[in-house]
């Protein structure tokens, strides 16, 4: 199973290196006290749009429109410059980068930023493209001032995302499980030693992966079962293709080599029944395309990485960092919030103002007696 649990963390990076790390980046979200706000988002684009400014919905994970003002710099350097990048200045950069060992794209980044009157104006403008799904934030901003304080309260809510797999994680995880695995909840891990640690991280991976690749052939399998008639000559009758389920789950999770599996599917089912007549079915496209598209959108999550930064102006709130991840969004909305309660003092210095007048009244009106 270590095996499997390799390829699964292999195949993913080979992804993020293929789709140029597209779904990473950060996020900066400023809030001023009368609810106008701004927020500067980072990420990274291929070399053609890079160099063009002409972007490519397909190959960027942040929809914008022209009340963004964009800019790029250097990975780790403040220095902004305007965007699009002159291609004289790609070129040097590209020739710096190889020599490094770099790519020029792994190390340009692109900065969006813009201001809103309202951070409901803010939401809307907020949307991420991960394969298919559309992620927007739904944002609220409240002010209640009292005679002693006032209450600031913002919270920006992205909901959780459904991969439409047909059996679900909690199959395979239990309920606390899920909460460490995918939501960093420690409560599996606490009072444990980094060995004890590793063991119940290896553990969950090994469930992960099982979860991954039982799902990978229950789509396919139900997508034979959903086109049976379309074979020709048929290795076995469909009902009992049907009564074999099990016994294909289990050989199919127990194959030694997934990332061949994952890539050539007909060809294990062609081992497994001596037979090719699946491979009509497997090799289609068009009847592969909601197999696709679901595993498409899983990995997309999957990769799905943004570093979140708040900040509250005009008050000693510390800024709030937290990670905005796809894995995150699979097992339920993630919050970002702050309640920043500020005292006033002349409220307090008033009252006690009051009270010494009131004091001193008392007491010339007891002398005068």
């Amino acid at each position: 199973m270590k095996t499997k649990n390799s390829w699964l963390i292999l195949f993913l990076a080979a992804l993020m290196v293929a789709c140029g790390n597209k779904y990473q980046g950060s996020a900066t979200t400023v809030i001023n006290e009368d609810g106008t706000c701004s927020r500067e988002l980072s990420f990274q684009l291929d070399s053609a749009q890079l160099v063009s400014g002409v972007f490519n919905a397909d190959e960027s994970m942040f929809r914008w429109d022209k009340g963004w003002q964009l800019s790029w710099g250097i990975k780790g350097n403040s220095l902004r410059h305007a965007f699009p990048v002159k291609l004289k200045a790609y070129q040097t950069l590209s020739e710096q980068c190889r020599k490094a060992g770099r790519s020029a794209t792994d190390t340009i980044v692109v900065y969006a930023k813009s201001n809103f009157a309202s951070v409901e104006d803010m939401a809307k403008a907020t949307t991420f493209n991960i394969g298919s799904l559309r992620i927007t934030p739904r944002i609220t901003y409240t002010c209640s001032r009292g005679l002693f304080s006032t209450t600031y309260r913002y919270e920006e809510v992205y909901p959780q995302q459904h991969i439409k797999f047909p059996i679900p994680i909690s199959k395979y995880f239990t309920k606390d499980e899920i909460g460490f695995w995918l939501s960093a909840k420690n409560n599996l891990v606490n009072g444990l030693n980094g060995i004890e640690i590793d063991d119940i991280t290896q553990r969950l991976k090994n469930k992960y992966t099982q979860w991954v690749v039982a799902n990978d052939f229950e789509m396919i399998y139900q997508t034979i079962l959903k086109n049976y008639s379309l074979i020709a000559t048929k290795a076995i009758d469909k009902e009992q293709f049907v009564a074999l389920h099990d016994s294909l789950l289990k050989e199919y999770t127990k194959e030694a080599d997934p990332m061949a599996l994952y890539s050539d599917r007909a060809k294990w089912f062609r081992k497994f029944f001596h037979s090719d007549v699946y491979s009509e079915i497997l090799n289609n496209d068009s009847l592969m395309k909601d197999v696709t598209k679901t595993e498409s959108d899983f990995l997309a999550l999957s990769m799905f990485n943004i570093d979140y930064k708040l900040i509250f102006l005009n008050t000693d709130y510390p800024p709030s960092l937290c990670k905005l991840t796809g894995n995150r969004l699979m097992a339920k909305d993630v919050g970002i919030s702050f309640c920043v309660i500020q005292k006033h003092t002349w409220a307090f210095a008033l009252i006690g103002f009051v009270l010494v007048v009131l004091l001193v009244l008392l007491v010339i009106k007891r002398k005068k007696r």
